[in-house]
């Protein structure tokens, strides 16, 4: 699916935002609502965070012309060392499979890392050991629009003892994680678009740190990167009958409550 995701994102030079994440992006964001709400073609290119912050950030470069509007939607790990370095080779060769164009977007790191991981990714896919139609692959999306498809009217009740609880305490940005973001910011900026971090949703009976801590974040963020970041993350802390199968997996009722935050954000932000 990853694959069919970024050749939007190569096909699309109108005006569009660009929506850059995990799996919370492929569950949370109905981007119907989003265009007939801002007029912008979205591409979201949210899938399943295991690729990485840097593989998702890194394809988003691909396509970013004048006036488009970048939204970084990243799972709480991203300030940690190895935030935008840590890749899962496995899962992004499964993604790419045979559209090898893909690579040629890479940094040279990731690609000597796949590289070395080549010989035993093809003894584990010969014995079938990866999912290719699950929730991730094409059957969970429409053909034509990219977006989830599939019931999710289940809804997700949080359990501390199986589903373990939620939070970033003593919070700090590491140093590689600041300089990759700064680097994402002025390319962006270079192509005459614009940049914008915005929180993802949250299961509120997750949470077991005080709710400063996101603010604290977030005040580093600008203060460290200079990334605005335009939400007021409480606001993405929803109750146990928003998602679906995670603390972090919208429904369809949550889907489309962090969907119209989403859209308010941008409005109340001056972004559209």
């Amino acid at each position: 699916m990853i694959q069919d995701k970024f050749q939007k994102l190569l096909d699309t030079n109108e005006p569009k935002i660009v929506i850059v994440g995990g799996s919370n992006c492929a569950f949370g964001i109905d981007q119907n609502m989003i265009e007939d709400a801002t007029g912008y073609t979205v591409v979201n290119l949210g899938l399943h965070a295991g690729f990485g912050h840097l593989f998702y950030s890194e394809l988003s470069k691909a396509n970013i012309n004048p006036g488009d509007i970048i939204l970084l939607a990243y799972e709480y790990n991203w300030p940690e060392e190895g935030g935008f370095s840590d890749v899962d080779c496995d899962l992004i060769m499964s993604g790419i499979d045979d559209d090898l164009k893909m690579y040629t977007y890479l940094p040279k790191d990731m690609l000597y890392k796949i590289m070395g991981n080549v010989i035993p990714y093809a003894s584990r896919k010969s014995n079938a050991e990866f999912d290719t139609n699950g929730v991730y692959s094409r059957r969970g999306f429409d053909p034509d629009t990219l977006q989830m498809t599939g019931e999710r009217n289940q809804e997700f009740h949080f359990d501390p003892a199986v589903n373990g609880s939620f939070s970033i305490q003593d919070v700090y940005i590491s140093e590689s994680s600041k300089e990759y973001l700064t680097e994402y910011k002025e390319f962006v900026e270079s192509k005459g678009a614009c940049v914008y971090f915005v929180s993802i949703p949250l299961a509120k009976s997750s949470i077991a740190c005080d709710y400063d801590e996101f603010y604290k974040l977030k005040n580093l963020e600008e203060q460290e990167i200079g990334i605005e970041y335009i939400s007021d993350p409480a606001d993405y802390f929803y109750e146990d009958d928003c998602f679906f199968d995670t603390k972090f997996h919208c429904n369809e009722k949550g889907q489309k409550i962090r969907t119209q935050q989403l859209i308010d954000d941008l409005i109340a932000a001056g972004v559209i």
